[in-house]
């Protein structure tokens, strides 16, 4: 199975490149990152340094509640740019989703601003 040794500054960077609404990314360490999508969901990545090193990510409801597995489909266990790449396309079609059509048109609109 193929497998990238992605930083947290890789990790970053896919977000800035494939997630447009995201903001406040930040490196929280060298194995942790946290990211507010279209103002709304948050959502943390973390390293996982058992056996090869995997990328998990998992969106904050609130409290110390999160959840990793959105739509049927697991946001951890990401080795490679393209499973980090699937799980953020998948964060943001949750996201999109969650929030509705009104919410979005109303913060796209805010953003063009």
């Amino acid at each position: 199975m193929p497998h990238d040794d992605l930083t947290a500054d890789d990790v970053l960077d896919l977000v800035d490149q494939h997630l447009p609404a995201a903001t406040q990314a930040r490196k929280k360490s060298d194995v942790a990152i946290g990211f507010v999508l279209y103002d709304a969901i948050a959502v943390r990545g973390d390293f996982d340094d058992y056996g090869r090193g995997n990328w998990g990510f998992s969106i904050v409801l609130g409290g110390d509640a999160n959840v990793s597995t959105v739509l049927g489909r697991r946001l951890s266990i990401r080795g490679t740019r393209d499973e980090v790449r699937e799980a953020l396309e998948t964060i943001d079609e949750y996201s999109r989703l969650r929030l509705g059509s009104e919410y979005l048109t109303a913060y796209e609109a805010a953003s063009s601003r």
